[in-house]
């Protein structure tokens, strides 16, 4: 993506934007290594199991020593997927608003809870820090940065050069079902919302769904999703509209009126307060 960059200026006559360097952990220790721009991909790690032993290795520490010694004052750092781990382990999270794969965003708030987390959007920036979702969010995040370091319509060519379309939220591709899988006890939640996702449902009824009292539920579902109860049912709700709108051809009332909400007015307000965007903007 950089390199794409670097081929639009040269076309418009102008010089190279970046100039690349890969460096491993151990070079990037040394003391002439510095950059404007930090890009660390993700690590392959898709389990809790996977991050939390990796987390134990010498090679990551090394890893967040790295880090933390390139992250000097003017430097952009920007991560993505279980990369950003090792930006929490650096405290480079602490304090600052981030975003991961949406199936390890509750395991990032446990580990590093003084960050701010944000799991809907696919890149998240946050002064020097840009993180972003998995897999082909790297192209995203590239993007992104891209746009900051050259300029929208540099980004912009980019993106219609290696045909890219623009995703900025993770709901769509979210699994409730994924994310309880660890959690039989909450799945009877999810279970009893979708059964009822026509009327309101409150949080009193979804507790005693999983046998438990409105308030252990509400702390096992944060600790479990990073969700509250609230925006577990919209989730769930807006993530079933989508759903619809892409699989039935209905209208937004009528998608409404399967979701649970009153009209498409109050669908728009809750689309717009979930994914930033409208429901009509997710049809493929």
């Amino acid at each position: 993506m950089l390199e794409a960059a670097n081929r639009v200026a040269r076309m418009n006559g102008k010089p190279p934007y970046f100039t690349v360097r890969q460096l491993t952990p151990s070079q990037a220790l040394a003391p002439d290594a510095a950059a404007q721009l930090v890009i660390l991909p993700g690590m392959g790690l898709a389990t809790e199991r996977e991050v939390r032993e990796t987390t134990q290795t010498v090679q990551f520490a090394t890893l967040t020593d790295a880090l933390v010694k390139l992250a000097a004052p003017g430097t952009i750092i920007a991560g993505s997927c279980s990369g950003c781990f090792a930006l929490g382990q650096a405290g480079l999270l602490d304090g600052r608003v981030a975003t991961t794969t949406w199936w390890l965003a509750p395991l990032l708030k446990t580990m590093y809870p003084r960050v701010r987390l944000n799991s809907r959007d696919i890149v998240v920036e946050d002064g020097p820090l840009v993180t972003a979702g998995a897999a082909f969010s790297h192209i995203d995040l590239l993007l992104h940065l891209i746009e900051r370091f050259a300029g929208f319509a540099v980004a912009e060519d980019c993106r219609r050069f290696m045909m890219a379309d623009s995703r900025p939220s993770q709901l769509p591709y979210l699994s409730v079902a994924t994310l309880l899988s660890a959690a039989p006890d909450l799945q009877q939640a999810e279970l009893f919302l979708r059964r009822n996702i026509r009327r309101q449902v409150s949080i009193a009824e979804l507790a005693a769904a999983c046998g438990m009292s409105p308030r252990t539920f509400s702390r096992h579902l944060q600790r479990v999703t990073a969700m509250t109860p609230t925006a577990f049912v919209q989730i769930l709700r807006v993530t079933e509209a989508i759903r619809l709108l892409r699989t039935r051809g209905l209208t937004a009332d009528e998608i409404a009126a399967r979701v649970g909400y009153a009209d498409a007015t109050a669908l728009r307000r809750a689309m717009r307060k979930r994914t930033g965007r409208t429901l009509d903007s997710f049809r493929e």
